[in-house]
């Protein structure tokens, strides 16, 4: 625990050394690259081996009032799965999103920022690219549209003036899937802010 603090302690005076009043107000823009992981870790060594999955996005931020943020978000997910068959199943996921981010929990010098999401998504879900290769069923091979509601959790630590290590989770309840009703993202990545 100590240790813990410590290191704490060493990254606060690393990166927050010092303070920026001007971000994360109103009229401020920002765009975000991210990758993650779905569901759960993937096993690095074997990546189409069931079970694991990834995700990219490209996110556009901007500020309507001060610490208070819309997200608009384009990502891509793939998720292998388990078969008795060959051919593992694979399931694509293109998303379009908006979530609302209000105001959170952030620091005296504003280096580190930490808020809850909340918004929709509209998108497509396709399943083995609609071939059917898997004689049990377990998995179906249709492929559909989808909209629904998501919930997360993000988090931003300005390593400079304008850029930051951003990263979170996120929940999407997919009422309309063939294989999951529900998927978790975790993510990690860059967001560059512009200031007027």
């Amino acid at each position: 625990m100590k240790s813990l603090q410590i290191l704490l302690l060493l990254v606060s005076t690393l990166v927050g050394r010092q303070g920026y009043a001007q971000r994360h107000i109103k009229g401020q823009t920002a765009v975000s690259f991210t990758a993650g992981v779905v569901d759960n870790f993937p096993k690095f060594s074997s990546p189409h081996a069931p079970g694991s999955g990834y995700m990219g996005a490209l996110d556009y931020v901007w500020y309507r009032k001060n610490e208070r943020y819309w997200k608009a978000s384009v990502s891509y997910m793939r998720k292998y799965y388990d078969a008795q068959t060959l051919a593992k199943p694979l399931v694509e996921q293109y998303w379009l999103s908006m979530d609302y981010v209000p105001r959170g929990f952030f620091t005296t010098h504003r280096w580190l920022y930490i808020a809850p999401t909340a918004g929709l998504y509209v998108g497509y879900e396709s399943v083995n690219r609609n071939q059917s290769n898997l004689s049990e069923g377990v998995i179906q091979n249709k492929s559909t549209a989808s909209i629904g509601p998501q919930l997360g959790l993000e988090a931003e630590v300005y390593v400079g003036p304008s850029l930051a290590i951003v990263g979170g989770i996120t929940e999407r309840y997919i009422p309309f899937s063939e294989v999951s009703k529900f998927r978790t993202t975790g993510y990690i990545g860059i967001r560059y802010c512009f200031f007027r």
